[in-house]
């Protein structure tokens, strides 16, 4: 067995052999183009060969920031995965790997985002959780027998409201301005729509943007992927003033149809805090709770960094972005997100 560094030449390789194994668009070959693009963000993707074949895959990413350091992470803006292996060797062969260049670079620390592998003599945090709703058997009994109740006749109230759902590449500007606009009231940063266009450039049918309006009114919006079997709802936002009207379980809805329709067997409906309200309304809809792990080698901080809104000491920066107007959120958002991978 022996490394390889996957430039250019070898990625189609790479894709062969990740793309029958994951579950999120974002451990593509694709993703280290959108992320570069958009942010100026390297990758570092290394593969084990043996006889030939690929049996394992490493995705890293490294970012640099003058606020959030300097570190490395797999899954760059997404919940978890990056990391492939058809046994322990291969595994921990990548691990060392990972470790060796991260001395080498000298970051701050190298973050292996997972659902299942706790690796040794790494620090673990196991803040947040993926919600998944099976969907083998179909819309029919995912409506009848996953959903609640409460759930269900909120779906009702936002299809009497008089809402329409618009899918399509096409409705790329509209997400983002109303993606934008939630983000800012949140009092959090959004990528700009340079990254989406990258998304549709090196995505195209995996990705699926949607839009809710009424009339020509923006009301919500989301980005869908499709893999592997695997519908990951990336990015799902409704503005608040229409909250009570329930867009946000119209447009949830329409994705768990549209992706019965298209044949995946499982919706994962991306992460929340432990304990948080997004997750308990993310159970509502039926779905198995899932554990992240996170995986933290420290190199030179004392304790896993929590960068969360949660985190008190975002309290007064994130009530003065709420208060900042919508062309000023929209040129530093993108600055702050390339260090929040």
């Amino acid at each position: 067995m022996h490394l390889l560094r996957i430039d250019a030449s070898l990625e189609k390789r790479w894709d062969e052999y990740v793309e029958q194994r994951t579950f999120t668009v974002t451990d593509l070959s694709g993703w280290r183009h959108i992320v570069y693009n958009a942010y100026g963000i390297r990758s570092h993707f290394i593969a084990v060969e043996d006889s030939d074949v690929l049996v394992g895959a490493l995705a890293l990413f490294e970012i640099k920031h003058p606020l959030f350091g300097r570190y490395f992470t797999t899954a760059a803006f997404s919940t978890d995965g990056g990391l492939y292996y058809d046994n322990d060797n291969v595994r921990d062969l990548l691990i060392d790997e990972a470790k060796r260049l991260a001395d080498e670079l000298q970051v701050d620390y190298l973050l292996i985002r997972s659902r299942g592998l706790q690796i040794e003599g790494f620090t673990q945090d196991q803040h947040y959780r993926t919600a998944m709703l099976d969907l083998r058997l179909g819309t029919d009994t995912v409506w009848a027998k996953s959903l609640r109740g409460k759930t269900r006749n909120q779906v009702r109230r936002g299809t009497k409201e008089g809402f329409t759902i618009h899918t399509g590449h096409d409705q790329l500007s509209d997400f983002h301005r109303v993606f934008h606009t939630h983000m800012r009231d949140l009092g959090s940063p959004a990528p700009g729509e340079v990254f989406y266009k990258n998304i549709i450039k090196f995505l195209g049918d995996y990705a699926h943007f949607i839009v809710v309006r009424e009339g020509k009114s923006l009301v919500a919006g989301a980005l869908l992927f499709e893999i592997n079997g695997t519908a990951m709802n990336y990015h799902t936002v409704s503005l608040m003033k229409y909250n009570r009207r329930c867009p946000n379980y119209l447009l949830y809805w329409d994705m768990i149809k549209s992706a019965c329709e298209r044949s995946n067997t499982s919706f994962d409906m991306g992460r929340s805090e432990a304990d948080s309200s997004n997750l308990k309304f993310k159970q509502n809809w039926g779905t198995q709770i899932i554990e992240l792990n996170y995986n933290y080698y420290l190199r030179n901080l004392t304790e896993v960094p929590y960068v969360d809104p949660r985190n008190s000491r975002y309290k007064m920066p994130i009530a003065i972005w709420k208060k900042l107007p919508l062309p000023v959120t929209g040129v530093l958002g993108p600055w702050l997100i390339r260090g929040l991978a």
